[in-house]
């Protein structure tokens, strides 16, 4: 474990005291007096539980306690106890496994930390947990294992928001900019709800094979589609995405194999190295999801996720960024079932945006995939600001016998047997040289579609798919759907008002398909705009988007 060190926090941090929060309960309180550098539990302050007076009690290695002047104290929380997770031992060595996290202190992660199965982790409003430097195998991530929950909701009793944020070390709240990204590993939620590759357990990307409470899924395939994480809302995750090999990165957030009985809502992945969120299968569905600045993929899915999801905010960086949304079906093989059959309602896509060089990274090439046997269907969603790609939106279509495609799942010779769907969507800035779809050479959506190659659909595919893009009411504008954005710094986004204006602001249909899978979160709500805003900004306060006035 880390050494730990005093030292004086200001700012920010140091009002957490006065915000309300409630103490913690008296049990925590005790372990977390256990300060191996001048303390111990009881006794002679050595450290070891061996004290010359009371009980006998064991030293709580995996919580290590700072008093830091000025500010609240500091715990180290790191897995030291081997296969303890987050417990620990009370005065009579008893195991305590229902833990409470307090805002009167700020947590740092030392390497990763589990939730353990049988363990439960509480978290109050306006608590801070910082990730310690480090990367690949001694990088810091909090991991929520299968049978293990979370209940972290920065909302208090009075309605009043608090946020719980994660965040790098030395971040006093303020963010450290929307360019430091990799400082720390970011946050996992793991269960057994259906996934679809063979086997039927996998270990979770960004954490060594080795270590079984990373896995997720259900051996035998004897899967749990009511799972239950717990409750993750009003949560801010900043600064994270460090890789332990190519191919194997943490996310902001991650979910693997989260199931329908979570809920999952009211969560900002800011600045992530890699994906601000990636599903791999499950059935959770979610709510009001913002990712900001993701190096890679705003939103990107895997193994077939079933879950249905609203209000998502995706918005992306110029430095460095891969898809606004990267959909994937089956893994290991493409073809296994369940199928990816997500559905999306009400989001605002904002990509690299126009006249943008230079970016790194997959940069919106293309904008939208959908492959691998994916069936992920938008709804009343604005897809805009993505000028920067040659194309916006490709599903994969392949020839027979070359594994699955996505043009399988949209299939245009049957409306019954479509599951890939695009209705009532809005598109803005789409495109290599979006013109005004009013013009006499304006913007049609066959300009927007980018081929695959040699699939069974040929080229017959693209006017097929455009013809269905408007059947189905989707609309290229010759305006701006968001109230405004502010790009005058070589294309970087200054500030933006999300809001729907114009042919946004009117009352789309409800999805043809929504809630399939049931559960927390399955209902679809009506409302009187497309994208994810409209004369309400639920993002107001709570997001870092939000307070350091880029979200107005």
């Amino acid at each position: 474990m880390q050494s730990t060190t005093t030292t004086t926090t200001t700012g920010w941090f140091s009002l957490l005291r006065g915000v309300g929060a409630v103490l913690v309960t008296a049990a925590l309180l005790f372990a977390a007096g256990c300060d191996s550098n001048d303390s111990g539990m009881n006794g002679n302050g050595n450290g070891n539980g061996n004290g010359d007076g009371g009980s006998s009690t064991t030293e709580n290695v995996n919580y290590d306690t700072t008093s830091i002047s000025g500010g609240p104290d500091e715990i180290i929380v790191s897995d030291a106890a081997e296969g303890r997770g987050i417990s620990y031992l009370d005065a009579d060595s008893n195991v305590v496994n229902d833990v409470t996290w307090s805002s009167d202190f700020i947590y740092k992660l030392d390497n990763f930390v589990f939730v353990n199965e049988g363990e439960t982790l509480n978290i109050e409003p306006g608590t801070v947990v910082q990730g310690l430097p480090g990367s690949g195998e001694n990088a810091s991530a909090l991991i929520v294992a299968r049978g293990g929950q979370i209940n972290a909701d920065g909302e208090r009793d009075d309605g009043s928001i608090d946020p719980i944020i994660f965040t790098a070390e030395g971040d006093e709240g303020e963010g450290l900019g929307r360019g430091i990204r990799g400082q720390w590993g970011g946050v996992i939620l793991l269960g057994d709800a259906p996934i679809n590759p063979e086997p039927s357990v996998k270990s979770i990307e960004g954490i060594p094979t080795s270590e079984t409470r990373a896995q997720y899924g259900a051996e035998n395939g004897d899967f749990n589609t009511q799972h239950n994480i717990g409750t993750f809302r009003y949560v801010s995750i900043r600064h994270t995405g460090t890789t332990l090999g190519s191919g194997s990165e943490i996310q902001g957030l991650t979910l693997g194999g989260v199931g329908n009985q979570s809920t999952v809502e009211y969560v900002e992945s800011y600045a992530s190295d890699d994906d601000g969120f990636e599903f791999f299968g499950g059935t959770v569905n979610t709510k009001y999801l913002i990712a900001a600045w993701a190096a890679d993929d705003a939103f990107d899915m895997d193994e077939g996720w079933q879950g249905s999801n609203q209000f998502w905010l995706a918005v992306q960086a110029t430095d460095a960024a891969g898809r606004i949304s990267e959909m994937d079906g089956g893994t290991t093989p493409e073809t296994d079932q369940p199928y990816a059959t997500v559905k999306v309602a009400n989001a605002t896509y904002i990509g690299i945006g126009p006249g943008v060089e230079g970016t790194q990274g997959d940069g919106n090439e293309p904008y939208l995939i959908h492959r691998d046997n994916n069936a992920t269907s938008y709804y009343n969603t604005v897809f805009m600001d993505a000028r920067f790609t040659g194309k916006g939106l490709q599903i994969e279509d392949k020839p027979s016998g070359s594994g699955a495609d996505s043009r399988d799942r949209w299939r245009d010779d049957t409306e019954e047997g479509r599951v890939l769907r695009h209705e009532n969507n809005l598109w803005w800035n789409v495109g290599a040289n979006y013109v005004d779809p009013s013009a006499s050479d304006g913007t049609t959506f066959e300009d927007i579609i980018q081929l695959t190659g040699d699939g069974d659909g040929g080229t017959d595919f693209r006017g097929n798919l455009a013809t269905y893009l408007r059947d189905k009411n989707n609309q290229l504008l010759s305006q701006s759907p968001i109230e405004s954005m502010d790009r005058s710094s070589n294309g970087v986004i200054n500030q933006f008002n999300p809001r729907a204006v114009g042919p946004a602001d009117d009352s789309p249909p409800a999805p043809s398909v929504f809630g399939d899978v049931g559960g927390v979160n399955s209902n679809y709500e009506s409302v009187d705009y497309y994208g994810a805003f409209g004369s309400e900004n639920w993002a107001s306060g709570w997001t870092l988007l939000s307070q350091n006035g880029t979200l107005q």
